[in-house]
């Protein structure tokens, strides 16, 4: 969930090196795709960075923060395979997350194909998108699937670099009115839904 008071005023500025990165970007046309969150094997990066293998000779930009277990080896694919749109920073303190997802035209999040994700998905970076107001690309198989339930972007199957392509080609091609429908969606829901104001309401009724 969100708490409502972290997202309001002004955002805490993002540190330069990843917001003269980002601007560089924009600069040159591309599309820039923003991970924000562990870099774990539960994370599923090697499908993105598979996807961006793909997308190498198209206008995307890759722009993954955070630190996990397998950042350093995800690091060195990025460099061994030469992919020079695909950027890793370190992480950036969580005010500076609104920042961050402001300058990001799609923001992903993919999973594995797990059976103890039939019971649900409820991931805070996932939350933090909606709230920001980006059109997000999910890449999972569950039994619930905020992003659909919201019309705030695309979902694709989980696993599947060629379905992650086709997903960021589709959002990337959608007209930039219809990519702030999807964003102000998310916004929407997730105030309406996985603030924690309401998710404690919701468990007080459901224990009461």
């Amino acid at each position: 969930g969100i708490s409502p008071e972290d997202w309001a005023g002004e955002p805490a500025a993002l540190a330069a090196g990843i917001a003269a990165h980002v601007a560089a970007q924009k600069a040159a046309g591309r599309t820039v795709v923003v991970y924000a969150g562990s870099h774990g094997e539960p994370n599923a990066l090697d499908v993105l960075l598979d996807a961006a293998a793909a997308l190498r000779h198209e206008a995307f930009a890759f722009v993954l923060v955070g630190d996990g277990h397998e950042k350093a080896r995800l690091a060195q694919r990025v460099t061994a395979e030469s992919l020079a749109q695909v950027r890793l920073f370190e992480p950036v303190p969580k005010a500076q997350i609104r920042a961050l997802l402001a300058l990001a035209d799609i923001a992903y999040i993919g999973w594995k194909r797990q059976p103890l994700y039939r019971f649900g998905i409820s991931p805070n970076k996932l939350m933090d998108y909606m709230m920001a107001g980006v059109p997000v690309l999910h890449s999972v198989e569950a039994g619930n699937d905020p992003v659909a339930e919201a019309g705030c972007g695309l979902t694709v199957a989980p696993e599947s670099a060629d379905a992650v392509v086709q997903g960021l080609r589709a959002l990337a091609a959608t007209p930039l009115a219809e990519r702030r429908a999807m964003g102000a969606r998310g916004h929407e829901f997730v105030l309406a839904h996985h603030s924690y104001p309401v998710l404690a309401q919701r468990f007080i009724e459901a224990v009461s």
